[in-house]
């Protein structure tokens, strides 16, 4: 999980690092709204903005535009801003008012995300945040997209999904590809499971692919 913090002196960035395995949760510290707004925000799983400023709901409303990542915000001085009506939206941004709610809030929501990115199969587990699927203790030689091709097939699980549809749900996750890519990613998916004698996605001639199993025996 990677999170971007817009902080002034509060150090939330090192609360978090405190709390969590640097190796699962890592914190990008941002000096400024501005430096927040010019950056990639697509590789970030919750962006914090503790800057009680006129322009904090603002920018707010624009990461609410740009995508769906989630905002928890602390604002002790504009608690009557007028864009609170424009992002009354609880499952998008969270309103802190004390310091303390805010951190409760930041905690609550990295467990949230992390659970929910985490899928169990039985003796296999893909952490999305991390970019890892184990079989048990073993960790298979997957890339970033590669991994994203076996979320994408277990979301879907059982369905054919063609090579076409994988590539355009891939480039709204933030990883441009290819069709033909995606067929490579495929082959390379097989490679490592085939290690493990496990074949998890069968082809379905001229439609696509589907993931075919839903749980992993312990057989390493």
């Amino acid at each position: 999980m990677r999170i971007a913090s817009v902080e002034n002196e509060n150090g939330v960035s090192s609360l978090i690092n405190t709390r969590f395995d640097k190796k699962e949760v890592v914190v990008d510290k941002i000096d400024s709204i501005d430096e927040l707004i010019f950056s990639d925000l697509t590789k970030y799983d919750l962006i914090l903005v503790d800057m009680s400023h006129n322009m904090c709901l603002q920018v707010i409303q624009f990461i609410k535009q740009q995508s769906k990542i989630p905002v928890i915000y602390l604002t002790q001085e504009y608690k009557k801003n007028p864009f609170e009506a424009d992002i009354d939206d609880e499952e998008f941004v969270i309103h802190s008012y004390t310091r303390e709610e805010f951190t409760n809030k930041i905690i609550r929501k990295v467990n949230e995300l992390r659970s929910a990115n985490i899928i169990s199969l039985g003796f296999c587990t893909l952490d999305k945040d991390n970019g890892v699927f184990r079989i048990g203790n073993n960790i298979l030689d997957l890339t970033t997209s590669e991994i994203e091709v076996c979320a994408i097939l277990i979301e879907h699980m059982g369905e054919v999904l063609s090579k076409d549809y994988i590539a355009n749900e891939m480039a709204d996750r933030g990883i441009k590809t290819t069709a033909r890519s995606v067929r490579e990613y495929i082959r390379k998916i097989r490679n490592e499971f085939k290690k493990a004698d496990i074949n998890p996605i069968r082809t379905v001639s001229r439609q696509g692919y589907k993931w075919v199993i839903d749980k992993c025996e312990n057989i390493l």
